[in-house]
C-alpha cells in the first residue's frame, strides 16, 4: 500500500471541494471570512489565483462538514470557531474534539472537560466525531493508484532494510516467493497480500526462477 506523508499533502480546491461535499462557492466564501482556508494561496494574475489545501487544512474541512451533515448551519460553526480563538486556539477544528446533540455543538479542551457552545457543562454526548477515521478518508483520497506500478520490483531507502519489495507497497518479494516455493496458487497469494495483483506474483515467479 502506498504510504500518505501528512506533510507532503497538498490537493487543489476542486479536490477539497468534492471531497467535503461543498462547492467551490462555499470554500471560497469560508477562506473570504476566515472559518476554513487553503494554506497555500498564490495569486498569479487578476483572475487567477492558486489554492492548495494541506492535510491538516482538510481535517478542518471534514470537520465543519461532519457538522454540517449533522444538522449544525454554517454561522453556528462559525461562532464556535471565533470563541475558541479567542480561547487561544489556532485551529480548533482540528484541536479539539467534537460532537453535536440537538442543536446544540459541544467541544472537548485537552483537559477532558466538555463544554456546550452556549454554556459551559459536561453533558451526555451523542454523534461524536471521529478524527481519525476523517484522516484516513483524506489518506485514500490523495493516495495515488497502483495501477501502473503493479508487476514491478523495487528497493527504497530506509524500507525493509532496503530488501526488493513490490513497487509501491512494502511487501518484500521474498515473502511470496515462499508462498511459491510450497506450491500455493495465485489466489491463496492474493489472499495473503490483497494489495498486490496478478503482475506481482507472476514478478516474484520471474525473479524466482531466474535466482
Amino acid at each position: 500500500m502506498v504510504e500518505v506523508v501528512e506533510d507532503q499533502v497538498a490537493v487543489s480546491e476542486r479536490h477539497a471541494a468534492e471531497l467535503s461535499g461543498f462547492s467551490l462557492r462555499r470554500l471560497r466564501a469560508w477562506d473570504a471570512r476566515g472559518l476554513v482556508g487553503p494554506s497555500i494561496k498564490r495569486q498569479l494574475s487578476e483572475r487567477n489565483t492558486i489554492r492548495l489545501y494541506t492535510f491538516e487544512d482538510l481535517v478542518e474541512l471534514l470537520v465543519a462538514s461532519a457538522l454540517v451533515d449533522a444538522g449544525r448551519p454554517p454561522r453556528q460553526i462559525r461562532r464556535v470557531v471565533e470563541h475558541l480563538r479567542d480561547r487561544d486556539y489556532t485551529a480548533p477544528l482540528r484541536e479539539l474534539r467534537f460532537a453535536v446533540s440537538g442543536d446544540r455543538i459541544y467541544f472537548q479542551h485537552p483537559d477532558g472537560l466538555w463544554e456546550e457552545d452556549q454554556a459551559p457543562d459536561q453533558v451526555v454526548l451523542y454523534q461524536v466525531l471521529d478524527v481519525e477515521a476523517i484522516k484516513a478518508r483524506i489518506r485514500r483520497s490523495v493516495r495515488p493508484s497502483r495501477e501502473h506500478e503493479a508487476g514491478h520490483v523495487e528497493r527504497r531507502r530506509g524500507v525493509l532494510g532496503s530488501k526488493a519489495v513490490f513497487a509501491g507497497t512494502r511487501v518484500p518479494v521474498a515473502a511470496v516467493e515462499a508462498y511459491l516455493e510450497r506450491g500455493l496458487p495465485d489466489e491463496r497469494i492474493l489472499e495473503a497480500f490483497p494489495e498486490l495483483t496478478r503482475e506481482d506474483v507472476e514478478a516474484a515467479r520471474h525473479s524466482r526462477a531466474s535466482a
